[in-house]
């Protein structure tokens, strides 16, 4: 639905906001929160209903509530003193009192011709990502089941919207397209979406079954799919473990896509956001080179958008990786270049989790891990399916000794991400909890499995060769060093404990010894 007042018209499907014919920008959250006032304009929407819906109901003070209302005046010609479009009704609410023009879409339903009329440009290639989650198909469930396939889309788009770097098409116009063979490029051209998922629940005797899909509009290609099975008394309570494995696939096969995309296009045709995607294919790499290209997109994504949190949060991961494995000779620089690209993302955008866990692991670098465990913690509060986040706090706890609470992080994150680039460190985060908590045989098991993974780096085969050392398998940490030093990087002992500053003094002791054990100076 298209709502205008004034000179000033919303369109609620590609949720953006014009004055005069010209886009207005305008934080999403603060979009958010005019098409809640717009939407019922007849009453008051009172604070509490305003937290609940743009908040999700977390603690926000009433200082949050009134500078968001004053983006939305800014946005569309108000103020405060005036109030001509929004009136504040002191200690209860706000209500909108413009006069609103409003204009339906045509009919999205799926059901008998299609006469869709084309959206005035397509999708572009490049640009945020965005995506549109169907309402799923229900086969043989009984009424109370049935409500599944409308309540996991619901829950998805709900979990979607948090992340910053998708754009995500609200239920009230997702679930106007019902209905089995859905036409996915015609649907991907009417709401301007690259991307969208459908799923059927199966209910047979006492099992379920639910498969999703997530495809491209506009090739009709399926990018990933999976299929999640149990009894049907198990299924609500197993819902949550799968809603963060698909919210958390998405992001992995989505952000591949992209950088696909992007890889195959000439550079001076790349946007920020084009840019900041095949920089990330680079950064995951984790080679020296990989890492030299990453940055260099990363910087022109800022050139192209110098408010583009994500590339500062980008830049800041190549310059923590020059310093963390010693790709840079001036390891100053780069801690000092890594703490100061992810303050700046986070200053321009505080709730983004990826520019969040950056700045918490900065601290690292300058071996104070507790003062970034803060930003950590707050990078999962904001996207909880962040397996990356939970990684970082994994490791960070397990640096100060904590093992359980390093353990719990880190199997989180390989539970939401078992194919993430960073696996590599993931097992070795878990190899060092194990230490800690003296079980030798998981932490040589989870050493090796680090050392197996792809791209793993000389810090890791370090790790596996200390830790099965102080098992007593001296010809497979001997091994491990080998080809540790084949890598061509500085394996001395000192320079490990620059990258792992582990806060216990007893277990740095015990560590060395490994080390020592396995051949390291």
């Amino acid at each position: 639905m298209k709502l205008a007042f004034e000179n000033t018209e919303i369109d609620m499907v590609l949720a953006e906001l014009r004055r005069s014919g010209e886009p207005v920008s305008i934080e999403p959250r603060a979009f958010d929160l005019l098409c809640l006032l717009i939407s019922n304009r007849d009453r008051l929407v009172t604070k509490d209903e305003i937290v609940a819906k743009i908040w999700d109901s977390r603690y926000i003070s009433d200082a949050a509530i009134s500078t968001c209302v004053k983006s939305v005046r800014k946005a569309i010609g108000d103020d405060g003193d005036q109030q001509r479009l929004i009136k504040t009704v002191r200690g209860r609410g706000f209500r909108f009192i413009g006069a609103v023009r409003e204009s339906a879409l045509e009919a999205a339903l799926p059901a008998g011709p299609q006469t869709h009329s084309p959206h005035p440009e397509p999708p572009e290639e490049h640009g945020k990502p965005s995506i549109v989650v169907l309402p799923f198909e229900d086969y043989g469930s009984d009424h109370g089941q049935q409500l599944l396939a409308e309540a996991i889309p619901h829950e998805l788009i709900q979990g979607l919207a948090k992340l910053r770097w998708l754009r995500v098409i609200a239920r009230g116009t997702a679930f106007q397209f019902r209905g089995p063979n859905l036409d996915l490029a015609s649907i991907g051209e009417r709401l301007a979406v690259r991307y969208a998922l459908t799923g059927t629940v199966l209910h047979f005797q006492d099992m379920m079954s639910v498969s999703v899909e997530l495809a491209h509009c506009e090739s009709g290609l399926v990018i990933w799919a999976e299929r999640f099975e149990d009894r049907s008394d198990r299924f609500l309570a197993i819902r949550r473990e799968m809603l963060e494995q698909i919210a958390s696939s998405l992001e992995i096969y989505i952000t591949q896509r992209e950088a696909s995309i992007a890889a195959r296009s000439s550079t001076e045709k790349l946007d920020a956001w084009a840019e900041y995607h095949l920089g990330l294919r680079h950064l995951f790499l984790f080679t020296e080179a990989n890492n030299t290209a990453a940055k260099s997109c990363f910087e022109r994504a800022i050139e192209k958008d110098p408010e583009f949190a994500r590339a500062h949060a980008g830049l800041s991961f190549g310059r923590f990786q020059d310093a963390f494995v010693g790709y840079s000779s001036d390891k100053a620089a780069a801690i000092e270049e890594a703490r100061r690209f992810a303050e700046r993302s986070v200053e321009l955008d505080p709730l983004d989790p990826f520019a969040n866990l950056n700045l918490g692991r900065s601290f690292w670098l300058s071996n104070d891990p507790a003062l970034g465990l803060g930003w950590l913690e707050r990078s999962i509060s904001l996207s909880p399916n962040f397996a990356q986040g939970h990684y970082s706090r994994a490791f960070a706890e397990a640096l100060q000794g904590r093992s359980g609470a390093a353990l719990k992080h880190a199997s989180a994150a390989l539970d939401l991400s078992p194919l993430d680039p960073l696996l590599y460190a993931m097992h070795g985060v878990r190899a060092l909890a194990n230490l800690q908590a003296g079980e030798l045989e998981a932490a040589t098991g989870e050493a090796a499995a680090a050392v197996h993974a792809p791209r793993a780096h000389h810090l890791i085969y370090m790790i596996a060769a200390a830790t099965h050392a102080l098992a007593d398998d001296l010809p497979a940490a001997r091994q491990y060093a080998l080809k540790a030093r084949e890598s061509g990087a500085d394996t001395r002992t000192e320079h490990f404990f620059r990258a792992f500053p582990f806060v216990e003094p007893g277990f740095r002791e015990e560590f060395k010894r490994g080390l020592t054990l396995a051949g390291f100076d």
